[in-house]
């Protein structure tokens, strides 16, 4: 009995794609590339600026870059920049991406604002179990009757 792989000869003579990170590819489609690797031509300033400032940042902290980017005014002057805990998902996540492009993926940098996007992931689940209890909620004897 013969045994094949499914990475076998044929697949690499064929030009198999190369591995993407789940990061580069939501990126990529959250901007619209549609799967090409090119950088937006025209970046966008705001985020641009956050950037730098972020760069600058490096060894501050987790919890002071959340802080800062939840401080963060928008061209208003007075709403938030980043105004929900799945906003700041989306800037963490969009920082680590351009990151890790530019290979600073074993910075502390990195390592910061991975531990910001942690926050923002546990506030947005925090948010969410909160409104599930205030929009359900279960009567005094409901919990002994729910099945799991």
């Amino acid at each position: 009995m013969k045994i094949e792989t499914m990475m076998g000869s044929s697949t690499l003579e064929r030009g198999s794609p190369s591995v993407e990170t789940l990061e580069s590819r939501l990126l990529a489609a959250s901007q619209g590339l549609s799967g090409s690797k090119r950088p937006d031509p025209t970046p966008d300033p705001a985020f641009e600026h956050v950037y730098q400032q972020l760069l600058a940042m490096e060894g501050a902290g987790e919890k002071a870059i959340y802080e800062f980017l939840r401080s963060l005014r928008g061209a208003d002057g007075e709403s938030p920049a980043y105004p929900s805990a799945k906003a700041l998902m989306a800037v963490t996540l969009q920082v680590l991406v351009r990151l890790k492009a530019e290979n600073l993926e074993k910075t502390l940098l990195y390592k910061e604002v991975r531990g910001a996007n942690g926050l923002a992931f546990s506030m947005d689940l925090f948010i969410q179990g909160f409104m599930r209890d205030v929009f359900q909620p279960m009567d005094d004897g409901a919990w002994e009757k729910s099945e799991w």
